[in-house]
This record gives structure tokens, C-alpha cells and sequence, in this order.
């Protein structure tokens, strides 16, 4: 009888598991059976399934907001971005962990601080920084902000696991005559792979998903990234629904399949930095 009743309670969070992932999951499935209706279908039939495989929207999509330059800068501001904030996280994080004392804590403090500071509130100083330092219209310009706000979480990250790397392997590569650099790069940095995927996936995601940060600083049409042109997109098409929602499919794709492939790292490196 017991044994009934848990698997009974087994079903029932199965179920709600399934539901609450529905859920999540119908605003993306709607929009991608949308992307393959003609504009009229969706504007009368938002819900249903499409009757035909409808491509031409994807086609005009493309062209009509310039995709592949779009795609090519955001492509090229996310991976440096990626590349120069997880090194500064870790050369950061990897210097925090080696002070000692109050030193030490006050860095970590310092930088966990820049987590709490919203976005909104440095959004105007961050406009005229960038305009007295010629950042504007420049990829530069997002990959260095981009970068000085990620590298807070990062080091954040990092140090949780760098704290538990046993020092003994460090001073037995030193004592082989191994420098400060190779102990860091060849023997310390290979054993925080988990936090280091996990950093790179969630700087990759919050960099192309990017709206704000973009909007301020690019207004040339050329040097737009995608989340920018989609916004410009939707007052561009006049409510061309079918050509908006295959526009959103399109730059969706990147991001979907880099997060389905290191999903399993996200979960498990950020719990494990904060179990250890």
C-alpha cells in the first residue's frame, strides 16, 4: 500500500514537471510553427498548426534585415567577449585566491558588489564614458563593457573553485621548477574545466542575447548585432508578423544548439562551485 502511494506521489510530480516545462516551452514552439505561415494565416490562425511549410518568410527575412552582416558582428563581439571576460575571471579570480586575509576578502567583496548594481543606474555614465573614450559605434566598445560587466560574476565563480584546488599541487610543480604562469595555466586552470564551460556558455548567452547595452552604443546600421536589428526590424516591416517571427527563429538557432550542448555543464559547475 505504501508502495503505491509513492509512486502515486512519483506520477504526480512527473506530471507537474511536465506541465511546468509545457508551459515554458509553447512560447517557442508557437513562434517556430509561426515561422512558416504566410502573414495572414498568423494574423487569423496564431495558434493553430501551419498547413503548409511556408520558407519565403525566411528568405525575406534575411534580406530584408541584412542578416548575415548582423549575424557576423554578433558572432564577433560575442566570442571576444566570451575570450577577454573568462580570462580576466580567471587571472582575477586566481589572484583573489592567493591573498591572503582581509585582502583577499575585500577584493571578492568588491567585485560581488558589481552584481548587485543594476544596469539602469550606469546606463547614462556608461554613454558618456563611452563617448569621451570614442567607444561609440565600435565592437570594441561592446566587448569592453560587455566584459567589465560579466568579469564580476566570473571571478565570483571562479573563486569558489579555486579555493578548494589543494595548494600542495602547486608547490610540488614549483619545486620541479615550474613558474608562476605554467602552475596557473598548466596545472590549476585544467582543474576548474567545469567552471570554466559553464562561464563561457552563460557569457555566450547573456552577449547575444544583449538588447540594451547594444542599443546605447551602435547606431550604425553595419554594426548592428542581431537583437539590435530585430528591434529596428519590427518598426522597419510595419507589422510584417511572419517576417519577424522568422527573423526571431533564425538568430534563435545559435543559441538553442549552445545550450543544449552544455546545459548539463551549467548545472552541474555552478552547483558544484557552490557546494565546494
Amino acid at each position: 500500500m505504501k508502495s503505491q502511494s509513492n509512486q502515486g506521489k512519483v506520477w504526480m510530480k512527473s506530471l507537474l514537471c511536465f506541465l511546468a516545462g509545457l508551459v515554458f516551452i509553447l512560447p517557442v514552439l508557437l513562434i517556430v510553427m509561426n515561422a512558416f505561415k504566410p502573414n495572414g494565416e498568423i494574423l487569423t490562425s496564431f495558434i493553430s498548426l501551419p498547413k503548409g511549410l511556408y520558407l519565403d518568410n525566411f528568405v525575406q527575412a534575411m534580406e530584408t534585415m541584412n542578416f548575415w552582416v548582423v549575424f557576423k558582428n554578433t558572432v564577433f563581439v560575442t566570442i571576444c567577449t566570451v575570450l577577454l571576460a573568462g580570462s580576466v575571471s580567471f587571472l582575477g579570480a586566481y589572484g583573489i585566491s592567493h591573498l591572503r586575509g582581509k585582502i583577499s576578502d575585500g577584493f571578492y567583496i568588491l567585485f560581488v558588489l558589481g552584481q548587485i548594481i543594476p544596469f539602469h543606474t550606469v546606463m547614462i555614465p556608461i554613454s558618456v564614458m563611452a563617448t569621451k573614450l570614442h567607444l561609440n559605434n565600435t565592437h570594441l566598445g561592446l566587448i569592453l563593457f560587455n566584459s567589465g560587466f560579466f568579469t564580476a560574476f566570473g571571478i565570483m565563480t571562479y573563486v569558489g573553485f579555486l579555493k578548494t584546488v589543494p595548494r600542495e599541487l602547486e608547490e610540488a610543480a614549483a619545486i620541479d621548477g615550474a613558474g608562476p604562469f605554467r602552475i596557473m595555466m598548466q596545472i590549476v586552470f585544467p582543474l576548474v574545466k567545469s567552471a570554466t564551460v559553464t562561464l563561457g556558455i552563460l557569457f555566450f548567452l547573456w552577449t547575444w542575447n544583449d538588447l540594451l547595452l547594444p542599443n546605447i552604443l551602435i547606431s550604425d546600421g553595419n554594426l548592428r548585432t542581431i537583437t539590435v536589428n530585430l528591434y529596428m526590424f519590427k518598426s522597419a516591416t510595419n507589422a510584417q508578423w511572419n517576417l519577424l517571427i522568422a527573423g526571431l527563429v533564425v538568430s534563435m538557432l545559435p543559441i538553442i544548439v549552445i545550450y543544449i550542448a552544455g546545459q548539463r555543464y551549467i548545472t552541474s559547475g555552478l552547483t558544484a562551485g557552490a557546494v565546494k
